[in-house]
């Protein structure tokens, strides 16, 4: 059977799993057992990320490194049951499942006018970030991928749950509307770990050079907006932990970009097991390909097809001034 069948099974098979659970206590328990044999036959990227954990912790053992990984591996399936468990909810069937940190932030922010970029790193459960504050009733507008490498059925799964609650735009949009969004005082929910492009930012990211979005700066100096870095830690029983961080960035693009790197990391260093290390992975393989292409492609996708083996090991870690040396 083709990977796309296979992928719409399994998304059918999740969206049977949890209206037969009900309870998000019961769903959290099978998703848990999935998360499992998911991780038990993974040992090739679980090598991967155990190296980028020993080096990034040098201070922590090797138990504690598996137990991030399985910590991690619940939080990757749980995100798509969370699809599914979400569909048919409203607030009033979450709430006293959701805690909030400086909320108070994003109010004030929302208060003044001028729109908040929210920055919203791979961590734990990003969609429902923007879905929760969806159901809460804030303004957000949410950047996408169209999910077109995917069969429909599952494609519409990752899209409908923001369509419900969201307005989501695409990457070949103009991304003028993001200016527009700001300036009518809404929220412009944005990765920051997402893959740099050609105008991006080089930073050093967990002890590894990373090619980062320059978007969020030139937002953030064309409009005035009120920065924020936002987080959804997933808790028991389908809970969700907000949490919302203003940010006062320096003025020039390198240093904002680092400024939003180090609270990253700061946060995936305070939860390990809810950060996503696969987007890590990406990053450094990226750096590499790039480093050894001598340019950066203009689409993701490109890199992803030029990447050889040995770009993803963990340690060929190159110089940050290398890498700029050699594409100046």
């Amino acid at each position: 059977m083709k990977a796309s069948g296979l992928s719409s099974i399994y998304y059918r098979f999740i969206s049977l799993m949890v209206r037969l659970c009900g309870s998000g206590a019961a769903v959290e328990r099978i998703s848990n057992a999935v998360s499992a044999l998911r991780g038990a036959v993974s040992s090739s990227r679980n090598q991967l990320y155990n190296s980028h954990l020993k080096r990034v912790f040098p201070e922590r053992d090797e138990i504690w490194r598996n137990k991030v990984l399985s910590g991690y591996w619940r939080v990757h399936e749980r995100n798509l049951f969370a699809l599914f468990y979400l569909k048919n909810k409203v607030y009033r069937d979450l709430k006293h499942y959701i805690s909030w940190t400086g909320r108070e932030h994003l109010d004030n922010a929302i208060a003044e006018g001028k729109g908040v970029l929210l920055l919203v790193p791979h961590f734990g459960d990003e969609r429902t970030l923007h879905v929760l504050l969806g159901m809460e009733g804030y303004p957000v507008d949410v950047i996408t991928s169209r999910y077109s490498d995917m069969p429909r059925y599952a494609r519409e799964c990752r899209l409908s749950i923001g369509e419900k609650w969201n307005n989501l735009h695409f990457p070949d949009e103009n991304p003028r509307w993001m200016y527009r969004t700001l300036q009518a005082g809404r929220i412009v929910h944005y990765a920051s770990t997402a893959y740099g492009g050609p105008g991006g930012s080089w930073i050093a990211n967990f002890g590894v050079p990373v090619l980062v979005p320059s978007a969020p700066w030139k937002l953030w100096k064309r409009t005035g907006c009120r920065v924020i870095l936002a987080s959804c830690e997933q808790t028991p029983d389908m809970g969700f932990s907000l949490r919302f961080t203003p940010v006062d960035p320096p003025e020039d693009q390198t240093g904002f970009a680092e400024t939003i790197g180090m609270e990253t990391e700061k946060l995936a260093r305070e939860f390990p097991s809810q950060y996503e290390w696969k987007n890590l992975l990406i990053r450094h393989r990226e750096t590499n390909t790039i480093s050894r292409l001598g340019r950066v492609p203009a689409v993701e996708r490109e890199l992803e097809q030029l990447a050889e083996y040995g770009d993803a090991d963990p340690s060929r870690v190159l110089p940050l001034e290398g890498i700029l040396d050699s594409l100046s």
